[in-house]
């Protein structure tokens, strides 16, 4: 169950306008922010369950609902991607962590962590509502960011 500092965290994040960068590319709508910008916004618990510090990236990102994004690999340095489903249902990404293509569905309030170097996506193209996950980018390579886990 999320406490209600997560959930007010959460709320800014969907409504902020002012310290994001919106990202709008393929499929996808992102919200990027330096954890630093929202550090003291962040409730305690989540910094020390993901291990967040100051220099590391968290985004709100989503795909509307009977879409899809299609697989992809990040550019600009980034190596893997936590993703924590806030959304209001089960969202299924693709990935190739492990070197073919695979579904994971997250049920909401879980996360999985992708190797963003490899081939990812989100099927939403099933589901009534939009997938949506706030994201961490610990600057970490996958393996790195696995064993924190």
């Amino acid at each position: 169950m999320e406490s209600i500092e997560f959930k007010q965290f959460l709320e800014f994040l969907r409504t902020d306008k002012m310290l994001s960068s919106v990202v709008q590319l393929r499929k996808i709508r992102q919200k990027l922010y330096s954890a630093q910008q929202l550090w003291s916004r962040m409730p305690a618990d989540f910094i020390e369950k993901y291990h967040i510090e100051p220099l590391h990236h968290v985004g709100l990102e989503y795909i509307m609902e009977h879409d899809q994004l299609h697989l992809h690999t990040d550019i600009g340095g980034r190596n893997s991607n936590i993703l924590i489903n806030v959304g209001e249902g089960p969202a299924t990404v693709q990935h190739t962590n492990n070197g073919v293509i695979e579904d994971h569905t997250i049920q909401v309030g879980e996360f999985f962590i992708i190797d963003t170097t490899k081939e990812h996506g989100c099927d939403n193209r099933e589901n009534p509502f939009k997938a949506e996950f706030v994201t961490v980018n610990n600057r970490m390579f996958y393996s790195e960011c696995i064993a924190q886990f």
